[in-house]
């Protein structure tokens, strides 16, 4: 069973202060969410358990370790790589 929405178009309007900060923030977070990628990949269960070890010493959700962990990487790598290149 569907059910049937009953929309009203409003129009344009003008918001101001505090509501205006929220829904705008609301936007921008959507915004960025839509720009987001998603990347799958398989980890051995050892290797998710030590990732995961090391992601409660530092009190982060696992997730986070990996993703943070990956561009911390990422980064330290085209700066070796520039640096590089600087010298040739």
């Amino acid at each position: 069973m569907t059910k049937k929405r009953n929309y009203k178009v409003l129009g344009d309007f003008e918001m101001e202060g505090e509501e205006a900060e929220r829904i705008n923030k609301m936007i921008e977070d959507a915004d960025k969410e839509i720009e987001e990628s998603r990347v799958y990949f398989r980890f051995g269960k050892k290797q998710l358990d030590v990732v995961k070890k090391a992601a409660a010493l530092i009190g982060i959700p696992y997730q986070t370790y990996i993703k943070t962990i990956i561009f911390n990487k990422a980064i330290e790598d085209i700066e070796k790589t520039e640096r590089v290149l600087s010298k040739i």
